[in-house]
């Protein structure tokens, strides 16, 4: 058996797929679902682990030092940039979090000739738990709403939820990326972007025009690099509707790739040939701002070798240059911001094992910390609700009422019917089928682990006939999203999902096989919160979503419900389907019964966003403007998912990229206007920028000052100038605390 099949079916073992005594293993599926009813077993109904601590988590901090294999995956992957602390430093920007967002801005900070720290509380996700989460197909493991369906591994900080009573009290495990790439090593890789009128609604929301999408599509472009489908691997009848426009131009070469999974199910298929049975059409362009309708998706898959490609690659890019600009702080907790008496921030007091430092920031504090610890963050540093702070005894820095307010997700739910051709629930049924799909990827680099799974998504409002029941406040409610914003979204999903407590470890051992139709609420009204439990950053924050909070959602959760089943009832789909619906029963029936299934079985999307809401000075929730700086300090900003003035229809790391790339733009462009200026010293970008331009991009833009760069997908590189002596060896630390100064990079010019 080859290796990567041993450490597939150990990944299977673990989560209980073919693992009898877990308790989720093969007794518990030894005979069919009874008619209508099939439910997948729970030792924990209410989502309650085993031993679960009901508040903080102090054992957060890492580890020192990785071990063994650890240290050689990271002196691989990251080189000189591996940053080790072992007394405080100063750089020019700090930024915490290296997720999503913290990466891109990090490294294009870095590559503008700054000197960047990124702060990482966690490590390297590429060897945890058996190398799964570089690959698209097993993407489901350990992502359940049973909080004990987590990896083995600390690649997700097992946040869980406060009881929810839209959940019928459960408390739900919330999965977070907690490595380098945030929760874009965990995601299910989908990419596309949101409709035309989103963008205008947020450029009205901000009073900034470039987050309009003709103005903000060269940040999309920037983030990614694109590559068309690979018709030698794709089926055939699985065709994509795109423009090449969409990808290229500007953003050709950029960090992040983008492509078709090399794999279609034969569900995706056929879920398209249901939609176009009820009514609807193939999406006009839904990478450019067209969403309504249907479509093949996009995912941040890298298509040379079928894995994930996550925000670390912006890191790993200036890694091969060997950036000495850069340097990653793995298993390093940010535990405060620090500001002076103007209140500005300079710095961040961190823990790494059992000591503490303070990394010191010349120009800004950059959080990237995510929707729910940016704000935390914020609050155990001063920033925030004025009562939070007294009751835990933090100095209010400034007093701003958003923070950790106006939280916005996406949930889904949906039924799953027996299907008459082969699905995921294969892999599970079939030791001949595992065998076979890990030769296709070892081998070939192709078959059903390629996937991510959620290979085909749907977007609309509901039709009349949907609507009748809508109270006049949610029709109210619903008319003041824009026209081309959709209500919901189909994502098909291969296999048996049911109630969502463990998708990878309830799946049936009846021989069967299943799909599922998953529906999420897009134009979601209910606003959840996230709040500390103590002073102490070290402690996880109290989460609080409020799913289905509104009744708005409540009645488009039934009436999508309804839709959802009708195109199971489809002409093309009845002639797939061999039984009655597995989940959750044809008896499911009134608007209440419906009603209690969708709180039975509603799980998150996992796209918490705007709890340090964007907005216009003036706004009472929001937290930062339209540049990300944080209301009522200097030098501080959050860039992230948290800093949405609203939550996106449909996935958001398309988004997350654009607004770092953005940001970081934003912010090179002031350093540019006040070198011009006059007045403040500057670096010399030299030739790391020139190699790392040369060796990725086509063509020549012209900078000022006395250096032509190439371009590698990213923002205008125009040289910032400045003269003085050089510096031979790399950029000068300026002594602190009585040491002397020190010297890193190779080759490296800085100007003072």
């Amino acid at each position: 058996m080859h290796l990567l099949l041993s450490l597939f079916l150990a990944s299977l073992v673990q989560t209980g797929w073919a693992d009898s005594a877990s308790g989720y293993g093969r007794d518990s599926y030894d005979r069919a679902p009874p008619r209508g009813t099939y439910k997948a077993p729970s030792h924990h109904p209410y989502g309650k682990a085993p031993g679960a601590t009901p508040f903080g988590n102090s054992h957060r901090a890492s580890p020192a030092h990785a071990n063994q294999a650890e240290e050689k995956g990271e002196h691989q992957r990251l080189g000189n940039l591996r940053g080790d602390i072992t007394r405080d430093r100063e750089f020019d920007y700090i930024v915490v979090g290296g997720g999503t967002a913290g990466n891109a801005i990090g490294a294009r900070l870095a590559e503008a000739g700054h000197r960047v720290a990124i702060v990482e509380a966690g490590s390297l996700y590429e060897e945890k738990d058996g190398g799964i989460h570089t690959i698209p197909g097993q993407d489901i493991i350990g992502i359940g709403s049973l909080l004990n369906d987590t990896v083995k591994s600390d690649v997700d900080w097992k946040f869980h939820t406060e009881p929810q009573p839209g959940c019928n009290g459960r408390r739900i495990h919330y999965a977070r990326g907690r490595c380098l790439g945030g929760s874009s090593a965990l995601n299910f890789m989908i990419y596309h972007r949101a409709s035309r009128g989103t963008y205008d609604l947020w450029a009205d929301a901000v009073g900034d025009d470039a987050y309009r999408i003709g103005h903000f599509m060269k940040y999309f472009k920037r983030s990614m690099t694109f590559t068309p489908p690979d018709h030698q691997k794709r089926k055939a009848n699985a065709s994509t509707n795109y423009g090449i426009d969409d990808f290229y131009g500007e953003g050709r070469g950029g960090p992040v790739h983008v492509s078709f999974p090399h794999w279609v199910s034969s569900w995706s298929t056929w879920l398209e040939q249901g939609l176009k049975a009820v009514g609807m059409r193939k999406t006009s362009g839904y990478n450019e701002g067209g969403l309504l309708g249907y479509h093949y998706t996009t995912a941040t898959i890298r298509p040379t070798d079928a894995t994930r490609s996550s925000s670390a690659e912006y890191v790993y890019r200036m890694a091969k240059f060997r950036s000495p600009r850069l340097k990653v702080f793995l298993r390093t907790h940010a535990l405060k911001v620090l500001f002076d008496k103007q209140k500005r921030a300079v710095g961040v007091a961190v823990k790494q094992g059992d000591a503490t430092y303070v990394l010191k920031a010349r120009k800004e504090v950059i959080v990237s910390a995510g929707a729910f610890q940016s704000p935390q963050l914020l609050m155990v540093s001063g920033i925030g609700p004025v009562e939070t702070l007294r009751q835990y005894d933090i100095p209010v820095v400034s007093a701003l009422t958003g923070v950790g307010q106006n939280m916005w997700d996406h949930v889904f739910f949906g039924p799953a019917y027996p299907v008459n051709f082969p699905t995921l629930n294969e892999l599970v049924n079939s030791a001949e089928t595992r065998e076979h799909a890990e030769e296709e990827y070892r081998q070939h680099h192709s078959g059903p682990l390629t996937s991510n799974i959620i290979e085909f998504l749907g977007w609309e409002k509901l039709p009349a006939r949907y609507r009748t029941r809508f109270s006049p406040q949610t029709q109210q409610k619903l008319a003041e999203f824009p026209a081309d914003w959709p209500e919901v979204e189909y994502l098909g999903a291969d296999g048996y999902i049911g109630d969502f407590t463990s998708p990878s470890k309830h799946q049936p051992r009846d021989g069967r096989n299943y799909a599922s139709i998953l529906g999420a609420l897009v134009a979601p009204m209910s606003r959840g919160n996230i709040t500390i439990r103590s002073n102490s950053a070290l402690d996880d924050p109290i989460i609080n979503p409020n799913w289905l909070g509104d009744r708005a959602d409540q009645e488009v959760a039934v009436a999508w419900y309804r839709r959802m089943r009708d195109v199971w009832k489809s002409r093309p789909l009845q002639s797939i389907v061999t039984g009655p619906e597995a989940y959750p029963g044809e008896e499911i029936q009134s608007d209440e019964e419906v009603l209690n299934i969708v709180r039975d079985s509603i799980m998150t999307v996992w796209h918490p966003a705007c709890t340090c809401k964007m907005g216009k000075k003036g706004d009472r929730t929001a937290v930062v403007d339209h540049q990300a700086r944080v209301f009522g300090v200097q030098g501080l900003r959050v860039v992230d998912a948290s800093s949405f003035p609203f939550l996106v229809p449909g996935h958001p790391q398309s988004a997350i990229y654009a607004l770092a790339e953005k940001i970081a733009e934003d912010i090179v462009e002031a350093e540019l206007r006040r070198a011009e200026g006059g007045g403040e010293r500057v670096e010399h970008r030299g030739r790391e920028q020139e190699e790392y331009r040369g060796r990725e991009q086509e063509g020549y833009r012209e900078g000022r000052g006395s250096q032509r760069g190439r371009e590698a997908g990213g923002y205008r590189q125009e040289e910032q100038g400045g003269y003085g002596n050089e510096q031979q060896g790399g950029y000068r630390e300026e002594p602190h605390q009585g040491g002397s100064g020190h010297e890193y990079g190779s080759g490296e010019w800085y100007y003072e």
